[in-house]
């Protein structure tokens, strides 16, 4: 009996050990290398470098803004669980001319994805708006 007790001792205390050690590893979805898009805000159209990426991609959005007006550049989602975002995207403040700003963002469900200025003059002007896709 008390060969018994030893051994289911001996066990218990071996993956009392082992358990923590399986998860002591980093562990994260997050992507390793972040492709770049260029971003240029005008005063009549957003240009993205690229309007695409393929799903498990990180995305770094260089946003400049070209302009002679202020302007700002949001990535908006529909739903809480696209690309690792809440229901507002990712978006920058407003820019004044000839400034810049990156947004990251982990491309972690496919479907298109509204882009847009945020600016309150920049609502109705059809060039400020678009769609991105992740494949």
């Amino acid at each position: 009996m008390k060969l018994r007790s030893l051994v289911l001792i001996a066990v218990a205390a071996s993956v009392i050990l082992v358990v923590p050690a399986a998860h002591s590893g980093v562990r994260t979805t997050e992507p390793e290398v972040f492709e770049m898009i260029d971003v240029t805000l005008t005063d009549t159209k957003i240009v993205l470098s690229d309007k695409s990426s393929e799903r498990g991609e990180g995305v770094d959005f260089k946003i400049r803004n070209a302009g002679k007006k202020n302007h700002s550049f949001a990535l908006l989602a529909a739903s809480p669980v696209i690309i690792s975002l809440d229901r507002q995207g990712f978006s920058t403040p407003l820019l004044k001319p000839g400034k810049t700003s990156v947004i990251s963002v982990f491309m972690d469900a496919r479907g298109s994805f509204v882009y847009r200025s945020l600016a309150k003059a920049d609502r109705s002007k059809p060039g400020m708006h678009g769609k991105f896709t992740v494949n």
